[in-house]
């Protein structure tokens, strides 16, 4: 079996659509009490469900207690349960861990050493506790931001007035898969500097996104850290001009930069605006932009999105509106604005957190005073995506429609368009069929071996095709198809055209036959170095509906084999069965026969076998 050949380097891309409106709210649901509960982080769960975390003055023990409200993929509410001691407590970050649990960090005064301690809880799958942790010293500590780390431990972020060189430091807590300390950190200078945000980057190490008094040319300024796995900084930046400016979210990017989130005013102008920075591998600045209401905008939450562009999230405070609105941005991978969204109510609502989701839409939560049953309410709200582009695409357009040749034979002229919406530039087969009115196939009648298709492009082609006289009377279909020849097929397009019993007189057609603008320029075999690893690299999309492309490279000759296999461990394909010589390949997984879920895709090679999670949307 042949597969599907890398002949370039994955390139980050935005697809470049100009999105004129945000996408339609799919729908809205708030959780909590009689009196106040305020959401603070939301992610998607592995089920397609939802996970939630905040604080609870409604239920519980305590003033406030952590609350964690699970729902399935319509909102609807599975369970709740709140965590916590007589005084406050309040969850900031949560995130469902490998065993199906959660992890929840924020703060608490009913524990701990301080008048305020980091408090880490870990629960099982049904949100039932199974420890808790406090950290911190007789000061004021409070942690802002918890993410699972590669070794089955915790990473958390925030703030420390016990330790450190100033008022107020960032503190950083590294823990075992138990919550027992491994190592802290602080960081700053005389002044104040709190670590809003943290994410385990590719090499191991840590990026840590918050605000700075220290250092800088403002008051505050966005204050990135970048650590190495023991916590120890590899280096330091400020961002931000003469006012106060401040980060709130920080994720990786795919070209191995960073993009922060935050905000920035601008007291000349009387207004405060959403700040979204991006910068490269080194922290230095590629762009920033600033998106502004009439008052106020802040920016909470970021997340680049599948086509490399990101959403904001954050909260809009406008002439005429009573106080704060959700306020969402979803932007191209340059940072410009390609739809705003401010969900303005009559009273107050706030959006802290926002997540794409694994159909291509997205969830955002915070908390509602305007709608729910007490003074503030859990507020989730769930938009429709924008719908990605397949990965590859035919596109047969016929022209002169409709079709009808005389009994004689005859001919039809036609475009073939051909797509790759992919990063990965590939070597695939192109072909066409045609259908007789019995339902038969005969062909290919095209047939274009070793296609050369670079990512991110398309190729257009017009061509005649003859149909010969002995061909029956009746209904036919003319197919395209763009994959590995004959039985993987990863694109289909088709037009249909009418043979008639009767006869115009003119020369007699004998055979089927097409020519047109040739294939040539864009056939030849792929020029590869070799790789230095055995690899299973990310499949792209993923998630992905219904194909996506599975990438590997071979350090050396081996015996392939790349099989799929769904959660049960039951094989459901099999892309790659054959001697490879060392190189680079991709194969494409088209699973649009299969029901949607996890799957598994497991490459073996020689002694080397590497398995990757796959999630098919439908």
């Amino acid at each position: 079996m042949k597969s599907i050949t890398i002949i370039l380097t994955v390139l980050i891309l935005s697809c470049g659509i100009a999105f004129a409106q945000p996408p339609d709210t799919l729908w809205t649901r708030t959780y909590g009490g009689t009196l106040d509960d305020r959401g603070e982080c939301v992610q998607q769960t592995t089920d397609g469900g939802y996970i939630l975390a905040g604080c609870t003055k409604s239920y519980g023990a305590g003033n406030y207690d952590f609350y964690l409200v699970k729902t399935n993929a319509a909102g609807d509410t599975l369970w709740a349960r709140a965590c916590g001691g007589s005084t406050i407590d309040w969850a900031r970050s949560v995130q469902q861990t490998t065993d199906g649990g959660y992890i929840l960090a924020g703060y608490t005064q009913s524990y701990g050493a301080g008048s305020k301690d980091f408090y880490l809880v870990k629960t099982n799958s049904a949100g039932d506790t199974l420890w808790t942790r406090t950290y911190g010293g007789s000061g004021d500590d409070q942690g802002y931001s918890v993410q699972q780390t590669t070794d089955g431990g915790y990473i958390l972020s925030g703030a420390t007035m016990s330790y450190g060189a100033g008022s107020k430091d960032c503190y950083l807590i590294k823990t075992d898969s138990a919550g027992d300390t491994l190592w802290t950190r602080t960081y700053g200078g005389n002044h104040i500097e709190c670590a809003r945000s943290i994410q385990q980057t590719t090499d191991g190490g840590y990026i840590v996104a918050g605000y700075t008094g220290s250092y800088g040319a403002g008051a505050y300024d966005v204050y990135l850290i970048k650590t190495d796995s023991n916590g120890d900084s590899l280096w330091t930046r400020t961002y931000g001009g003469e006012y106060s400016d401040q980060g709130f979210s920080v994720q990786q990017t795919t070209d191995g930069g960073y993009v922060v989130a935050g905000d920035s005013p601008n007291y000349s102008a009387g207004v405060t605006g959403l700040y979204l920075m991006k910068t490269n591998a080194t922290g230095d600045t590629v762009w920033t932009r600033t998106y502004s209401g009439s008052v106020a905008v802040k920016g909470y939450s970021v997340q680049q999105t599948t086509d490399g562009g990101y959403i904001v999230a954050g909260d809009d405070y406008s002439f005429g509106a009573v106080s704060w609105n959700p306020y969402l941005v979803r932007t191209d991978a340059a940072g410009d604005s390609l739809w705003t969204h401010s969900y303005i109510g009559s009273v107050s609502s706030e959006c802290h957190s926002v997540r794409q989701t694994t159909d291509g839409g997205y969830v955002a939560a915070g908390y509602t005073s305007d709608y729910g049953a007490g003074l503030f309410d859990f507020y989730l709200i769930r938009l429709e995506g924008e719908a990605p582009p397949p990965i590859f695409e035919v596109i047969l357009t016929p022209y002169n429609p409709p079709i009808q040749i005389p009994a004689t034979g005859g001919s039809f002229d036609f475009n073939i368009e051909v797509n790759n919406n992919g990063a990965f530039s590939v070597i695939m087969d192109f072909w066409t069929m045609v259908t007789l009115p019995n339902g038969q196939e005969i062909g290919p009648i095209i047939f274009v071996t070793d296609y050369i298709l670079n990512g991110f492009s398309s190729v257009s082609r017009d061509r005649t095709q003859e149909v010969p006289a002995h061909a029956p009377t009746g209904n036919y279909i003319y197919d395209g198809y763009l994959g590995t020849y004959p039985f993987n097929i990863n694109a289909e397009d088709h037009f249909n055209f009418e043979k008639l019993a009767i006869s115009d007189g003119g020369t007699i057609v004998h055979d089927w036959y097409s020519w047109g603008e040739s294939f040539d320029d864009i056939t030849g075999e792929a020029s590869m170095g070799t790789p230095n690893e055995f690899m299973l690299s990310s499949a792209y999309p993923n998630p992905f509906n219904p194909s996506t492309a599975i990438s590997y490279q071979l350090q050396a000759a081996s015996y392939v084999e790349l099989t799929i296999y769904d959660i049960q461990g039951r094989e459901v394909a099999k892309l790659v069965d054959d001697y490879r010589p060392a190189g680079t390949y991709e194969a494409v997984f088209n699973a649009s026969n299969l029901s949607g879920g996890v799957y598994f895709a497991r490459l073996t090679a020689g002694n080397y076998q590497q398995t990757q999670k796959l999630l098919l949307v439908k």
